[in-house]
């Protein structure tokens, strides 16, 4: 078995040969060197590119791996540490990604220690991809690409006995959501302070309520259930291969919960289209998922669905508050969460949200 390590500096040329060798991937070459850099704006861990060559060139060989490791940033590694967040991605990478058609990174490794704080997936490196941009947004023919790609998950997945099992997908229950209502009460104040400017009287009022409510919103959805992403969003996603590669690859699965499908459309449409193009393309949006979903074995009517989705248009504010107060700030994380807070209050208070408070 591979050794465990969490720092981008012990993923050496010795390192990486030890591992290949174990899982396979060489035939009695060596790593030579490596280059690392690190990349992304990730902000419950850190990511970071390898090139390597080898002693004995082979063109079949990774030039390049991508690691996943715990963020350097105290508060942030803390944080996911004790929600689970690194050992619930390393075992969605061992137990779940091989056997659903949503295309993800390989993962040549994906290991945790005990203390869930250490951990690191050594995956493929998906270069020219690249993560969307939270703050720009994007056009709706790649919220096309990637509704396309949720039903994958959802689909396959729905009504699965063993996700509704597994210890570390997470569920909702009483405690949890008393939980999370509590943290949604005590962060609120301090998000407030933090993006005053980005949050009209419409959104602070449906938001208070839905920390308010938020236990028994939590607790009331009796729909179908399978497995969500739950940040669902661009910069959680590679677009762009242009090598003949997948137009999508879905990554960062910190946060996968047992829970409605639809919540990741409402999710990536409320804070990933700018406000007049989600206004104009969301109905076509939702149909489109859909038919996606019918493709993947499951059927919903369209009232069901569009109910589903408005329903889920509060998540976005959950997430977004919850993710701002617990990762560490800087400049750019504070643009992002200023600009998710202004789409996904605004995309609740369209939705009408508050029937269902």
């Amino acid at each position: 078995m591979p050794q465990l390590v969490s720092k981008p500096e012990d993923i050496n040329a010795d390192w990486l040969t030890e591992t290949l060798n174990e899982i396979g991937l060489l035939s009695g070459q060596r790593v030579a060197s490596v280059e690392s850099k690190t990349i992304g704006t990730g902000k419950m861990g850190d990511n970071v590119r390898y090139r390597v060559t080898y002693d004995r060139p082979d063109p079949r060989l990774p030039q390049s791996f991508v690691a996943k490791l715990p963020a350097a940033e105290p508060v942030a590694r803390n944080s996911s540490a004790a929600q689970g967040s690194y050992w619930r991605e390393v075992q969605f990478y061992q137990e779940v990604a091989p056997k659903i058609p949503m295309r993800t990174p390989r993962a040549y490794v994906a290991m945790v220690a005990d203390n869930r704080s250490d951990y690191v997936i050594l995956m493929e490196d998906m270069t020219p991809a690249a993560p969307g941009d939270q703050i720009t947004g994007c056009d709706p023919s790649v919220a096309e690409i990637a509704l396309r790609e949720a039903a994958k998950l959802h689909g396959p997945l729905t009504g699965s006995a063993a996700i509704e099992a597994a210890e570390w997908v997470v569920k909702t229950t009483d405690d949890g959501a008393t939980f999370g209502q509590m943290m949604l009460k005590t962060m609120w104040p301090g998000f407030v302070e933090r993006f005053a400017s980005a949050i009209s009287p419409e959104t602070n009022a449906i938001a208070e309520r839905f920390i308010d409510s938020f236990a028994s919103f939590a607790t009331s959805y009796d729909g179908p259930r399978t497995m969500i992403h739950a940040d669902y969003r661009l910069e959680n996603m590679l677009f762009g291969n242009q090598d003949g590669g997948p137009p999508v690859a879905v990554v960062d699965w910190q946060s996968c919960s047992h829970g409605c499908g639809v919540f990741d459309v409402a999710y990536f449409v409320g804070g990933g289209l700018r406000l007049a193009e989600r206004r104009a393309h969301e109905r076509e949006l939702v149909e489109l998922y859909r038919g996606e979903l019918h493709s993947n074995g499951v059927a919903l009517t369209s009232e069901q669905c569009w109910e589903q989705y408005r329903r889920g248009s509060l998540h976005g504010i959950f997430i977004t508050v919850i993710g701002a107060m617990l990762s560490g700030q800087d400049d750019r994380g504070d643009q992002m969460f200023r600009a998710m807070i202004e789409r996904h209050g605004q995309h609740a208070i369209d939705m009408e949200a508050g029937d269902f408070l």
